[in-house]
């Protein structure tokens, strides 16, 4: 059995590439589980296809980048996420938000 590692996608908009990395997801030997889909965006289109694949989601505004950055990492270390994809995400991380997530990201 293939040991799937727990994944946040972050999106800002249509999520056409979050679609494909769902898709690929439910293939048995694609080596990560979306477990949490985040959003800066609460009228992305994204969103619906968390909906549609019953995979949990949050919105954060990114106003407030400390903020953002915070609300965000606590609920990937709640989910115990190891590995981040950012799929259309529109904003730069900080370096210490990069520096206390701990695990890999992928643009």
């Amino acid at each position: 059995m293939v040991k799937k590692i727990k994944t946040c996608v972050f999106i800002s908009g249509t999520g056409s590439n979050l679609e494909s990395i769902i898709k690929s997801s439910r293939d048995y030997i694609f080596p990560i589980k979306i477990k949490l889909i985040i959003s800066n965006n609460i009228n992305a289109k994204g969103l619906r296809l968390a909906k549609k694949y019953s995979i949990p989601y949050k919105f954060f505004s990114s106003k407030n980048k400390k903020k953002f950055e915070r609300n965000s990492l606590f609920v990937i270390k709640k989910r115990k996420i190891k590995f981040l994809c950012l799929a259309g995400f529109m904003k730069k991380l900080s370096s210490n938000f990069i520096k206390c997530f701990g695990y890999k990201i992928i643009n």
